[in-house]
């Protein structure tokens, strides 16, 4: 009786075919990874847009009152139903960094309230500070905290709010190009 068994040309063939697999398949998996992270990052952040949203409505948080008023929430201070203690990349957030920011778009009479974001982890995934409406995968930046240094020697505050004069927020300039804006600030950051 004889035994059958791979040649070593065989072997060869098929240890060959398997690595041009894993050379195709493991950066699209890799891909598919971040994409879905990045999409619930951005889902992250609007979770925390509408938890400030009911919280300001609830009047925990104050609504900026005047045209230019902004009001700043610390993502540490947002409580989230489910989930929001730490990003889809595994890292914490950075208080300093992340917050919410509601301004006040119309008028004194008439206001309309807009909400932005920016958020950084401590794996260094951001968002620079964005409007509710445009967050997409594409707003996601790694590896580039310049973007995001907006209001940082601002950022503290306390959890009842802090009033304090901010000349300028990178992202917000088309409401405000050449004023200060009045700001209370809620946040954990010591000043």
């Amino acid at each position: 009786m004889r035994k059958q068994a791979f040649t070593l040309i065989e072997l060869l063939a098929v240890i060959v075919i398997v690595g041009i697999l894993l050379i195709i398949a493991i950066p699209k998996v890799t891909q598919y990874i971040t994409n879905s992270r990045k999409d619930s990052l951005i889902t992250t952040s609007k979770d925390f847009i509408d938890a400030v949203r009911k919280d300001a409505t609830s009047e925990i948080f104050e609504f900026p009152i005047g045209v230019d008023d902004v009001t700043i929430i610390s993502v540490d201070l947002i409580k989230l139903e489910k989930g929001g203690q730490k990003s889809p990349f595994n890292g914490v957030w950075l208080p300093e960094y992340s917050y919410v920011a509601i301004i006040n778009a119309g008028t004194d009479e008439d206001p309309d309230y807009q909400y932005y974001i920016s958020i950084r982890d401590s794996k260094r995934y951001n968002i620079s500070l964005t409007e509710e409406d445009d967050l997409e995968r594409d707003s996601i930046i790694r590896n580039n905290p310049s973007n995001t240094k907006v209001t940082i020697d601002s950022m503290c505050g306390n959890e009842n709010g802090v009033y304090k004069v901010i000349n300028n927020i990178t992202g917000l300039e088309k409401y405000r190009p050449s004023t200060g804006w009045n700001a209370t600030v809620y946040s954990s950051v010591e000043c």
